[in-house]
């Protein structure tokens, strides 16, 4: 009783026994039948192959599709944060400045990149526990999202193209992977003025308590948080799933076949 309430109550243990006991239903059932028919033996030489076939076939849809098993996706990786756009060993970022009313040029563009703020949020905020506080050098600029103001977004180069002039139709999108260049992205940010401690008794017109106002802190530095997008390993995974199992059963399929060729030999030299 206490064991059926160990496995009732932890999720995990349920889960992996109930994919154990569907593998075991499945193809224990499937074994079973054959070796009933061919024997044990051929049975599960029959189901072996035939298993991985399956496999093959599912390796194949998650390689074109890019669902199932997979790696992980395209993100963004950040390289350098400085306040001198000009000193990142990059050169397409050596085109920016720190003046924010001034166009980017280079072939930069402002954009609106969610993720790409999002990870520059992750790069320049650190809470007082964060680990990274430890690092000798480190990006923890400030406590909290709310300490700097965020001037702009931009992005510059991931042009896609393909090797040898190949052109990109539904036929080549999934047996000739693109190529992509160079894809950076600049996030500017300028941190606010120490803020100011709330004032119980400083009442607005409507009763409530008067908040201070955030203020930018003009003489502070302009940080640039320069990131390069890392296009993942989507369909690596899947690609070396589907090959693996192309191969087993590429091997289960040439015993069969040397199986075969036996009992033709022994039928051949028992007719003759």
């Amino acid at each position: 009783m206490s064991l059926m309430a160990i496995v009732s109550w932890d999720p995990v243990l349920t889960g992996y026994l109930a994919v154990l006991l569907a593998v075991l239903t499945l193809c224990g059932s499937v074994y079973l039948l054959l070796a009933t028919n061919l024997g044990v033996r051929l049975g599960f030489l029959v189901a072996w192959t035939g298993f991985w076939a399956w496999t093959l076939i599912m390796g194949i849809i998650w390689w074109f599709f890019g669902i199932g098993w997979v790696g992980h996706g395209p993100t963004w990786e950040v390289t350098h944060v400085s306040t001198n756009p000009e000193a990142v060993p990059i050169e397409l970022v050596q085109e920016l400045d720190n003046d924010i009313t001034n166009s980017p040029g280079g072939g930069w563009e402002v954009v609106i990149e969610a993720d790409a703020q999002a990870t520059a949020d992750s790069a320049v905020v650190c809470n007082g526990t964060d680990p990274r506080r430890l690092e000798a050098v480190n990006t923890c600029l400030f406590s909290a999202a709310t300490d700097y103001q965020i001037h702009r977004v931009m992005r510059v180069g991931g042009e896609r193209y393909r090797p040898l002039g190949i052109p990109d139709n539904a036929v080549t999108q999934y047996f000739i992977p693109s190529r992509g260049r160079p894809h950076y992205a600049a996030v500017q940010l300028q941190p606010y003025k120490p803020s100011l401690d709330v004032d119980p008794n400083k009442l607005g017109g409507d009763g409530k308590v008067v908040l201070p106002v955030a203020e930018l802190d003009q003489a502070a530095p302009t940080y640039t948080v320069v990131m390069v997008r890392d296009l993942g390993n989507l369909r690596l995974r899947p690609a070396l799933f589907a090959i693996f199992s192309g191969l087993v059963f590429a091997l289960g399929c040439y015993h069969l076949h040397r199986r075969d060729q036996a009992v033709w030999a022994v039928r051949e030299a028992a007719g003759s």
